[in-house]
């Protein structure tokens, strides 16, 4: 198989030749592309020779094209900084008072960084999508709306101004879909939605459920009506108290964390009726990032026999990789899923 049939199999609840590698990297390919991260944020020829470079060396099955958590807010009109070597982060949210009518949706082939992702997605569609699986980022309705108005001043508005909320988480979905739409013309086989900030470790599941989870159900209505084959719901953290919420927003695919069991979610009940796929769960900031490649081979090894007999089970990192992730490390779970993931039988 190549790897695009490879992770297909697997969404189809099909037997694939081994586990599929989709590790969850983007501004990780930098340096072994020879660029600093801010090269990589701003510049589309060069993200996307990362993210090819990256697939051709290390032989896994999925590349994610993104690079920060910042764009959406930026092309609204919030301000941005770029570190040489760091992810841009919001440092003036546009909206740092809560006048919504401020809000235009901007061009996703003209504002802000937008339209660098949409070109890397074409080139990288265009030069290997063919063989691979290809995912770009839009931020999902809570994570847009905190790069707008601003994390704190956010959490504050939840108790303090509801409706306000209301409107701006709206003007999120209206956004992302825009977004999303655009990364699928330009060759996006998945989206993937980073709701980092819906964890239940900064929101509780109660407020989960009354602001964000319709909202980004109605997100991933919008994705889909634009031709997105597939959806990443991604939420850091332990999300065991909005797993069943989680189910129900109509994604197919959905991150799982490293502090997670992942095979308890791959056979929880809603997860399961739902036919959602796992993709996780290596520790990004732990093994990945400090072990050696002996260490993900053997972490890898245990995960894949843990759980490539139940069935939509996908190799990844629970969260962002590092550079220095790069390539052994990243090689070590490929090596892993070529020497344990092979299947005996059809998975039933």
């Amino acid at each position: 198989m190549i790897s695009r049939e490879r992770i297909n199999a697997v969404l189809q609840s099909k037997t694939p030749d081994r586990i599929p590698v989709f590790p969850n990297i983007h501004f990780g390919t930098a340096h072994l592309g020879g660029y600093k991260i801010r090269d990589f944020a701003t510049d589309a020829k060069k993200n996307a020779a990362c993210l090819i470079g990256a697939y051709k060396e290390c032989g896994y099955d999925g590349i994610q094209v993104g690079c920060d958590v910042a764009i959406e807010g930026e092309a609204v009109g919030s301000k941005v900084d770029y570190p040489e070597d760091n992810v841009p982060s919001v440092n003036e949210p546009f909206l740092s008072d809560p006048k919504i009518d401020r809000l235009k949706m901007p061009d996703p082939h003209r504002d802000g960084r937008m339209p660098v992702i949409i070109e890397s997605t074409r080139i990288v569609a265009r030069e290997v999508g063919g063989k691979v699986f290809i995912a770009s980022s839009v931020m999902g309705p809570l994570n847009c709306a905190a790069q707008i108005r601003g994390v704190e001043n956010l959490l504050f508005d939840f108790y303090d101004r509801p409706s306000f909320v209301e409107e701006l988480l709206s003007f999120a979905v209206q956004l992302g879909g825009v977004y999303g739409k655009a990364q699928v013309q330009a060759g996006s086989n998945c989206i993937i939605i980073g709701e980092a900030l819906a964890s239940p470790a900064v929101i509780s599941p109660s407020f989960y459920e009354r602001f964000v989870r319709d909202k980004e159900k109605l997100l991933i209505q919008s994705l889909r009506s634009s031709g997105a084959e597939h959806i990443i719901l991604h939420i850091c953290g332990d999300i065991s108290a909005i797993l069943a919420g989680c189910a129900s927003t109509g994604t197919d695919l959905i991150d799982i964390d490293w502090m997670m069991d992942i095979g308890k979610v791959i056979e929880n009940k809603e997860i399961k009726d739902a036919k959602i796929t796992a993709r996780g769960n290596l520790n990004p900031a732990g093994v990945l990032m400090n072990g050696n490649p002996e260490d993900v081979f053997f972490e890898s090894k245990k995960l894949i026999e843990a759980n490539k007999e139940k069935g939509r089970f996908i190799l990844s990192a629970g969260c962002n990789m590092h550079p220095v992730s790069v390539p052994q490390n990243l090689k070590a779970m490929v090596k892993a899923a070529e020497t344990f993931g092979q299947f005996s039988a059809k998975i039933q």
